[in-house]
């Protein structure tokens, strides 16, 4: 038997699996990830304990399985996160998650005009936000030059982890994209980008597709009781490896739900890139592919904010207590899902670096409203956001025909049904455990390991209900209008532009 590992660092979880060249998991460890506030830089995570949960999953896994039976294995992580290390390999400062940077000081008017708005997107496919890692450049070059000297190179968390793994300091392409640093097109780091920053010779080769992967450390293999042999990969970032996991091909659909909701997709020829831009659609590379991207932040945010605020004595209300089934349909309640922030399609891309600061609301309250109706309204609020996501991509001439769900929010059907009734569209419900981390041992395994375990006649399919087809249109259409009043700059469908 073979056996590949697939290694998934998430925002809130760290989880390893071991998986068969049949995609079959045989083995799963989690532990939680850790945040703490450190001042002026906000709530991150310490690399070292970081790496210290890892292992204790690797050792959990290979304790119930057969080390020798390893064959390779595959990191995945949050996108953007990452730590600097110096000439001895040591982190130099904590990492901070892609939702954590709390720096107001930079705003993108370092920029030069040529590098702002379509200047920028044209190059990384990306439209300007403070958590791409360009960011954390330009603030240690204002603030801290001290440490940017000290700085011999920026690894993002898979790339941290390979480096403990196997002392080599690459990064994967996915990844690469993500920092804003990265000409998608040219597939090379930006040398107006990275002089720009300072990055200049700070930041790690891009791993070519299909060339030979490092293997474990001596000391590594003896740690693990693994084969000298052993190869390691970055598989990529999290939300592509789970597309990976589910074959996901072009005219499909992932909507990867999880603290940040994603739909993702992939291209093998750009649609017209200006309107995309236009459109707020991101865009990357992965495994010689275009990928398109859109996102919205406060998707199971919005769940979990409204959990802390119903606590009792400061525990959350259990999820259940927010999945009963006395409530009204529609909610008369109206929820605008920006608790974490705005998704890219809305913050902005006009001349400048707008990032406009959109606020979660509970609107219409009453005396009668009641918790339920303020969880249905969230998910009606999710949901009227996921229809202003599908709707960009219809415009943008980006093909739905298959809307593939993964993740922690598919577990909830109250949220499921809103989705499906206020979009019309059907949404297929993956029950293939732990797509991110599988996706990133198939990744390690490549040719060798099968995928698509999950079949489509194995996915529960969430279909809308014709009868509030009616009511779900007028709430959305007041959704909107709420938007266009409340942010004047709002188009019609949902996105801005100058």
């Amino acid at each position: 038997m073979e056996l590949y590992l697939g290694i998934d660092i998430g925002t809130t979880h760290i989880k390893v699996c071991a998986a068969d060249t049949n995609g079959r998991v045989v083995k799963t460890a989690l532990r939680d990830q850790e945040s703490r506030p450190v001042p002026g830089w906000g709530n991150c995570i310490s690399p070292e304990e970081l790496w210290d949960k890892t292992a204790a999953c690797l050792e959990e896994v290979l304790s119930e399985t057969e080390p020798g039976a390893v064959k390779g294995i595959g990191i995945t992580s949050m996108a953007e996160a990452g730590v600097p290390v110096g000439r001895d390999g040591k982190p130099l400062m904590p990492i901070i998650p892609w939702n954590a940077w709390d720096s107001t000081e930079i705003t993108g008017e370092e920029f030069p005009e040529s590098l702002r708005g379509w200047g920028l997107y044209r190059k990384t496919g990306l439209l300007w936000h403070p958590k791409y890692t360009i960011n954390q450049f330009l603030f240690l070059r204002k603030n801290n030059p001290r440490l940017l000297e000290q700085m011999d190179c920026f690894l993002s968390v898979s790339d941290y982890l390979l480096y403990c793994f196997t002392g080599e300091r690459l990064m994967e392409e996915s990844l690469a994209c993500r920092t804003m640093l990265y000409n998608i097109h040219e597939r090379k780091w930006d040398d107006e980008l990275t002089e720009l920053a300072g990055a200049a010779g700070r930041l790690p080769r891009v791993a070519g597709q299909g060339e030979d992967r490092p293997v474990l450390t001596k000391d590594m293999a003896r740690r693990f009781g693994l084969r000298e042999d052993v190869r390691v990969c970055t598989g990529g970032h999290d939300h592509l490896c789970a597309a990976l996991a589910e074959d996901l091909k072009e005219g499909e659909v992932l909507n990867s739900m999880g603290t940040s909701e994603v739909y993702i997709g992939f291209l093998t020829q750009l649609p017209d890139q200006e309107l995309l831009y236009k459109k707020g659609i991101q865009l990357g590379r992965f495994q010689g592919k275009y990928y398109w991207i859109c996102n919205m932040p406060s998707s199971g945010a919005s769940v979990e904010w409204l959990r802390s605020f119903l606590s009792v004595e400061g525990r959350p209300v259990p999820y259940e207590s927010l999945m009963q089934i006395e409530r009204q349909v529609p909610s008369r309640v109206m929820y605008l899902p920006f608790v974490n922030g705005a998704g890219s399609h809305r913050t902005g891309h006009g001349s400048g670096h707008e990032n406009r600061n959109y606020q979660g609301s509970l609107l219409n309250l009453s005396m009668a409203s009641g918790p339920m109706d303020a969880a249905q309204a969230v998910y009606e609020g999710i949901a009227c956001e996921s229809r202003v996501i599908l709707e960009l991509l219809e415009e943008a001439g980006i093909g739905a025909e298959k809307i593939i769900c993964a993740g922690g929010g598919t577990g909830n059907p109250l949220l499921m049904q809103a989705k499906a009734d206020i979009t019309g569209r059907s949404f297929l419900i993956s029950h293939m455990l732990q797509a991110t981390a599988l996706g990133a041992a198939a990744i390690a395994g490549g040719s060798r390991m099968k995928r698509n375990m999950d079949a489509d006649s194995e996915k529960e399919t969430i279909s809308p209900a014709d009868a509030l087809r009616e009511a779900y249109d007028k709430k959305y259409e007041t959704y909107r209008e709420i938007l266009q009043k409340q942010y004047p700059m709002e188009r019609e469908a949902g996105s801005l532009c100058s």
